[in-house]
Order: structure tokens, then sequence, then C-alpha cells
């Protein structure tokens, strides 16, 4: 069942530009990011973005091809909140959860943490995107273009996507590759536990509860709430919104437990 969220919107203003100058020199040069789209530098250097809406959001970086790079992430105050590096080749994110009850609105500061030398693209979203699951009208699917298949979509200019999604604790959902999960991950957060508020990559995939059923991957919800869908490509930009990537994703019916509707995915599955 999806809730729909209200009173999600606080304006904010100049606050990311006020409170970056609390972080002065070069090591911050990068400034704001803005809202979705990847910027591309060289230098090690730091960044910033402000939280105002009641959802997930993510800073990411990833690499040339054949370079590493890390990313931390600060609070407003300085402190360290999150980090993520998982190797060469890889996109490294931090993701926050300003959620009821989790993380406050603020302003947050990735820093991009340079391995090797190269060129990196970083990006930030914290806009305010829902994934619902739509309600199945049929048994199987006739293909990519069903009604009953929502789809996480990473394109080809982009570092990574997230959105957020209600479940409640046992519900799943399947998503429509057997090796998905090494690029889509459900992030929870529990309310109270201030370390789940921001998860790492490596954070991320060892919280969520997945498995791989008739050559999909089944997610499973831990608990109820507001979570997060967060897609990366693992691949260096291509510059182009039509190449990236799409991951299926449908209800799971615990009556057909070892039976997914997307097993033959684009193609039909009867």
């Amino acid at each position: 069942m999806n809730v729909r969220k209200t009173g999600r919107l606080l304006a904010v203003g100049a606050s990311a530009t006020a409170l970056a100058l609390g972080f002065t020199g070069s090591a911050w040069a990068g400034g704001v990011l803005p809202n979705g789209t990847a910027v591309q530098s060289t230098v090690a250097q730091g960044y910033n973005y402000a939280t105002s809406y009641a959802y997930w959001s993510v800073s990411a970086v990833q690499p040339a091809a054949g370079a590493n790079d890390g990313l931390t992430l600060l609070n407003a105050g300085g402190g360290l909140a999150g980090s993520s590096n998982v190797g060469a080749d890889r996109t490294n994110f931090v993701a926050v959860d300003s959620n009821a009850g989790t993380s406050p609105f603020g302003t947050w500061y990735p820093q991009v943490v340079q391995h090797t030398a190269g060129s990196y693209w970083v990006e930030a979203q914290y806009g305010a995107k829902i994934t619902t699951i739509p309600t199945p009208t049929h048994h199987g699917t006739t293909g990519a273009g069903d009604p009953d298949i929502a789809f996480s979509v990473l394109n080809g200019s982009q570092v990574a996507t997230v959105s957020d999604i209600y479940l409640t604790a046992g519900e799943s959902f399947w998503a429509s590759s057997p090796t998905a999960a090494q690029q889509l991950y459900l992030l929870e957060a529990t309310p109270g536990q201030a370390s789940t508020y921001v998860q790492g990559r490596s954070a991320a995939a060892a919280g969520q509860s997945t498995k791989v059923v008739d050559n999909c991957t089944l997610y499973t919800a831990k608990q109820t709430g507001w979570h997060a869908l967060l897609l990366v490509g693992d691949s260096p930009l291509t510059g182009s919104s039509q190449a990236g990537i799409a991951i299926g994703i449908h209800q799971y019916d615990p009556t057909q437990p070892t039976y997914c509707p997307m097993a033959d995915f684009p193609g039909p599955t009867p």
C-alpha cells in the first residue's frame, strides 16, 4: 500500500550558500551541486547540496575508466556523516534519509577522494520522486511495455538516481534481472537509530534483503516506511540521455513464491 506524502516542501533559500561559508579553502571549491545534473572535474574537492524535502537524497561519484574515486560526506557541522570506497571503475554513493523521524533538513558536503589521477563525474539528487508499483491486472507480463511494470531508470548522463518507495514490513517486489542487487539498492532507515540515516554503498548492500528466484531478484522490506530505491551504473558516462539502464519492478504474489512475472524480461512471460 502506498501512503501519500504531505507537507513535504519547505523553503531553504540561500541556506546552502550561507552554510558553505563555514568550509573555506580550495578543498570546497566545487560549490553547490545542481539537482540531478552530473558535474565533471579532475580535481579532488568538496561540494554541497541542501535538503528541503521529506525524501531520500544521494551524492555519488563515477570515475573515468580505470580510475578509483571515493566519496565522503560531511554534515553541516563538519563532522563525518558517511563514506563509500568500493574500488576502481565503480560508483561510490552516500545516501541520506530526510523523511520524518530521521535526518533533519540541512546542508551536506560531499568530498571526492581521488585514489588515482583522472577525471570523474559527481552528482547529487535531492528532489522529490516516488516509485509506485502497480497492482497487477493479469498473470505474467506481455513485455517491457506492460502497464503492470514500474521502472527504475538511469540514463547515460547520470551517475545515480534515487526515488522513495513505501513498503510495509515483509512486503516484497521483483526486479527484472538476477544481478539487479549489484546496481539497484533498497535502503531502509530506522527512526531513532541515527546510524541508519546515512548509508554508503557497502552499508546499503549489506542492509538489503534480496534473493535470486526464477531469473529475477526478489527484494523484501524489513520494516514499514518510506525507503529508497537507488540505481547506479558503474561505467563512465556517455553523455547521452538515451543510453543507460532500466530495471523493471513488479509486485510480488505470495501465493506464487517461485514465479517471477518478468522472468523473460524484456520479452513476455506467460
